[in-house]
């Protein structure tokens, strides 16, 4: 799974004739931007767009995308075109109109899976991925439903915080299929052993006004075979009434049941007499989450150097962002295909949001034909980047949205460099109070060097030229072209107390450009 080239054509939130032009043969492209120029609008676009040529041509439901698009991509070998406009679908496969191939077998066309991971407090995609969880969840509650039928994650696929502590079951669990991830928990999070886990469970709603109920609320299918399996194998479990606050105005009387699996050894009975892969019993766990079941669960870790076992909830934000996402990247990882993470970096510490990159690679072990997209606001995470895997989005004079390559890779520039590049376009590295002191400082020196110094103003340069020596400053480099530069504009006032505007630095570039002239006629008149 692979895209090319997109186009929305009419208006999709601030997006509307946008146009990107993704290289294919890359297994990465980044987003970056300014906030509010659609990264996060443009991903939410991709999931709409294959979520319902899912519904529509699989599930038969009636939907329509709430705009027009073309998209062009390669899944399976074939180069797809898929064209939405006025209320219709076109198709186009490897050159060919092929409208009744395309939606007579719509799978051999679309992705495997499409991944979602956003960081954002906002709910923003939850809503895109309900029909699929719907549609799921009415089949593993039938009555017959069994674990065989549920062996992969559904197509779409949000991932939540509660998934990594799932995932962390799964994989000890089946260590025979995860020993590389069990390696980086070991290595990355210092996690070496699966301790205990307490399943909270809660009455929920679609229970309230049912008679004859259980004690697990009339659950059926998937979900019960997995909750009576819990029940048989918990230690001592409670049942409960707990007094909880629905509002700041209002309380209600919850029913819940407490389920204990005490260690690792009580929990890998259960899974060796159940469970043949980690992700039937991946979907067991997600089934009583998905059925409103679950209030909670509180998986305890051991850890090195750490004394005693420390519950998921005592992991630090980086820990839990880390785990979640490569975590169930692995559950997600096979052929052709979508990844969508938008700012999966945000809680990662410097080292690790360095190495995130090689974490996709090395970790999750993906598949040649799966594409990652995601969106970052962070230097260290596109260090390795190179310009083809690189999209710019940035607003027009006009006012519209469009995505573009910088002019130079990532990969070829320092930190620093990236920072003060197209890629981010920050005007200076160091702090405005410091540049200020010393574009201040710099001119008072230019005035000094002419004699045209008032005495009021030697006393701040000399403050000023004391704090610059204390803090190792030297205004001297090896390049004299560059001591040239400093000095002639240091000599002009606007240099000083910047506002950082556009209007300020296009005045800025317009002396910059006259004093190099300057320097320039300087040397050739020496020539």
């Amino acid at each position: 799974m692979r895209i090319d080239k997109v186009h929305i054509k009419s208006r999709f939130k601030n997006l509307e004739d946008f146009k990107i032009d993704i290289d294919e043969k890359a297994m990465e492209t980044v987003l970056l931007g300014l906030n509010a120029t659609g990264k996060s609008n443009f991903l939410e676009a991709l999931v709409i767009i294959f979520r319902d040529l899912d519904l529509v041509f699989n599930y038969k439901k009636k939907q329509a995308p709430p705009f027009d698009f073309l998209i062009q991509y390669e899944c399976r070998a074939n180069i797809i075109e898929v064209t939405f406009e006025n209320g219709k679908y076109s198709f186009n496969v490897n050159g060919k109109e092929s409208k009744a191939e395309v939606t007579k077998n719509i799978d051999q066309y679309l992705p495997k899976h499409v991944f979602i991971y956003y960081s954002g407090i906002s709910d923003r995609l939850q809503g895109l991925y309900i029909p699929h969880q719907k549609f799921y969840y009415e089949q593993i509650i039938l009555p017959g439903a069994k674990l065989e039928h549920f062996d992969s994650i559904r197509r779409i696929f949000l991932v939540q915080n509660i998934h990594a502590s799932f995932a962390l079951i799964a994989f000890y669990m089946f260590q025979d299929q995860s020993s590389e991830t069990l390696q980086f928990l070991k290595e990355e999070l210092n996690i070496v052993d699966f301790g205990s886990a307490l399943f909270m469970l809660k009455e929920p709603e679609w229970a309230r006004n049912r008679k004859n109920k259980d004690h697990f609320w009339g659950a059926k299918g998937l979900v019960r075979k997995f909750l009576d399996d819990l029940l048989m194998y918990s230690y001592a479990p409670i049942e409960h009434k707990a007094r909880v606050d629905v509002s700041y105005k209002k309380s209600e009387t919850q029913n819940r049941i407490y389920l204990y699996i005490k260690d690792r050894k009580t929990f890998q009975d259960l899974v060796d007499k159940k469970y043949s892969n980690k992700i039937e019993l991946f979907n067991a766990l997600e089934s009583i989450h998905i059925s409103d079941l679950l209030h909670d669960v509180k998986i305890r870790v051991s850890k090195e150097n750490v004394d005693g076992e420390l519950s998921m909830s005592e992991l630090s934000e980086g820990e839990k962002q880390l785990l979640t996402v490569l975590g169930l990247l692995k559950f997600t990882k096979d052929d052709e295909s979508l990844i969508l993470l938008d700012e999966p970096d945000t809680h990662l510490n410097p080292v690790w949001k360095w190495k995130y990159l090689d974490y996709l690679d090395k970790v999750v072990s993906r598949q040649e034909n799966t594409q990652i997209i995601f969106c970052s606001h962070d230097p260290l995470v596109i260090g390795n980047l190179k310009k083809n895997q690189v999209q710019i989005f940035k607003k027009t004079s006009q006012g519209n949205t469009e995505a573009v390559n910088p002019f130079v890779s990532p990969r070829e520039m320092s930190v620093s460099k990236i920072l003060t590049s197209e890629l981010f376009g920050i005007p200076s590295l160091m702090s405005k109070k410091l540049e200020d002191l010393l574009n201040t400082k710099r001119h008072l020196q230019a005035k000094l060097a002419k004699g045209e110094l008032e005495e009021s103003d030697r006393v701040k340069f000399e403050r000023l030229k004391k704090y610059f020596d204390q803090i190792g400053f030297n205004d001297e480099t090896i390049d004299t072209r560059y001591n040239k530069y400093l000095q002639l504009t240091s000599e002009r006032g606007e240099f000083t107390n910047r506002k950082y505007s556009k209007e300020e630095e296009i005045e800025l570039d317009r002396i910059a450009k006259e004093v190099l002239d300057e320097i320039q006629k300087e040397e050739a008149d020496e020539a």
